[in-house]
């Protein structure tokens, strides 16, 4: 097992660290979720509202998960994707409407 630092705490059953780099006075926090390693700064001083800030976030990435909601949305895609299973299911229900785009460029329609 890999060796902590005097300066790391363990919440949740060890599930997030929460720590401090050096010559920094704000608190850290990293935890693992569907498979990404989530690092966070806590933005906070005192010790104890950095755990409770770093539990919420913890309990929040694991809400997207269970969701199916993107855990990390940096990509357009992953926010792409789940707008198209958004609206298929909204067009399932009978909610949605159909909009037929326009031809690619360069394609004409026939009349």
């Amino acid at each position: 097992m890999r060796q902590l630092r005097e300066d790391t705490h363990l919440i949740l059953d060890g599930e997030v660290r929460v720590y401090r780099r050096e010559r920094s006075k704000r608190w850290q926090a990293a935890f693992v979720t569907d498979g990404h390693t989530i690092r966070i700064s806590t933005g906070k001083r005192d010790l104890a509202e950095a755990k409770e800030y770093a539990r919420d976030m913890f309990l929040e990435y694991k809400f997207r998960h269970k969701n199916d909601l993107p855990v990390v949305t940096k990509k357009f895609s992953d926010v792409a994707k789940l707008t198209i299973v958004d609206m298929r299911k909204q067009l399932d229900a009978g909610l949605g409407r159909k909009v037929f785009a326009a031809a690619p460029l360069g394609v004409r329609s026939q009349p």
